[in-house]
């Protein structure tokens, strides 16, 4: 049953949204790309293809009638989102340890520990499939009896790879291949892309092939390994985006810890916005539905409030326990996968 004497659903969904947004914006997310966005329903609605350059206006002679343009020809689509949740319990012993004058405070502090750890757990997965989304442009979702496959229809072109791969530091051309893969992008979106996000393994490599060190090269000779500031600086003079690092990880399973995205490609993307400005970007979102648990009056939560991840405590019995219980709808989509290109490098 629903437990409410230390701490209110509504209170402790408030905690976790606040916890979820910190660890968002600390942690290095692909919510940059893919920002969130809530919706009071289980589905999300969205328009798939819908960029790309579209026809100007006409002028025309006065007392004539405007021409009639047409939209672009995005593909409507519905798309069901999927729950998502973990809970933790505050053990008997817990519980025990904690009795006394403050008794409260004590359980209130495993409460909100707790609540911390599910808010990381739903955030990670919800990052891992961000990852899977950028980096195959498809859905493929097959755990605990739910099951959601599909794709984002990114055109071929956009999944490429080095002509020589940048491991082979004397005759690779990154530079080369930089500008070749900005082309297509371009072609494809009419825009340039805003960052190119890499693992700290591919900026290594960058910096060690001939091409960057030579570019790098000073009155003082040719450097063995280029700084992630020259190299940047490298990009910047040629008109390319700046590189992105990120190496995060995830913990799936028995299988330990999974890297979000491949350690060997660069991603194209969009330039990054704030993980909350859902306009910021016509790439995708990670969509958060409304829970069953949300509308339940008991929550107490506002109606305005309710899509989104929230947080209850429930107390059973045999043995005496206090769970500490997730409950979120939430996927990242791509609406315009083109505005997405991966390359392998390693």
């Amino acid at each position: 049953m629903l437990w409410t004497d230390v701490v209110t659903p509504a209170e402790l969904t408030g905690y976790a949204r606040a916890a979820l947004e910190d660890y968002e914006r600390n942690k290095g997310t692909l919510a940059r790309w893919l920002p969130n966005r809530d919706v009071a329903d289980i589905v999300a609605r969205f328009s798939v293809g819908a960029t790309g350059l579209q026809p100007v206006a006409e002028y025309r002679s006065y007392d004539a009638e405007t021409p009639i343009g047409s939209l672009p020809g995005g593909k409507r689509v519905t798309i069901e989102l999927p729950p998502v949740g973990l809970k933790y319990r505050v053990s008997e012993y817990d519980q025990l340890r904690a009795r006394g004058a403050d008794s409260d405070e004590q359980v209130l502090t495993s409460i909100e520990r707790a609540t911390t750890r599910v808010v990381g757990a739903v955030i990670d997965r919800v990052e891992l499939e961000r990852g899977r989304a950028l980096e195959t442009a498809a859905l493929n979702i097959n755990e605990n009896g739910f099951m959601q496959t599909g794709t984002w229809s990114r055109d071929a072109g956009n999944t490429v790879t080095a002509a020589v791969l940048w491991s082979s530091s004397a005759t690779a051309k990154p530079l080369d291949d930089i500008t070749l893969w900005r082309d297509v992008y371009v072609a494809a979106n009419g825009e340039q892309p805003g960052a190119m996000v890499v693992s700290t393994k591919v900026f290594a490599a960058l910096s060690r092939t001939a091409e960057f060190r030579s570019l790098a090269a000073t009155t003082a000779g040719t450097p063995s390994l280029v700084s992630q500031a020259a190299v940047q600086d490298v990009l910047l003079a040629h008109g390319l985006p700046a590189i992105v690092a990120y190496d995060r990880q995830v913990k799936v399973g028995a299988a330990g810890a999974s890297k979000v995205l491949s350690d060997n490609k660069v991603f194209m993307l969009p330039a990054p916005v704030d993980p909350f400005d859902a306009e910021g970007t016509d790439l995708g979102g990670t969509f958060w539905g409304q829970t069953l648990e949300a509308s339940e009056s008991d929550y107490g939560i506002e109606a305005g409030d309710q899509p989104g991840i929230v947080v209850g405590t429930w107390k059973t019995r045999d043995p005496i326990a206090v769970w500490v219980h997730s409950a979120a709808i939430s996927l990242p989509v791509l609406a315009n996968s083109n505005l997405s290109l991966v390359a392998t490098v390693l």
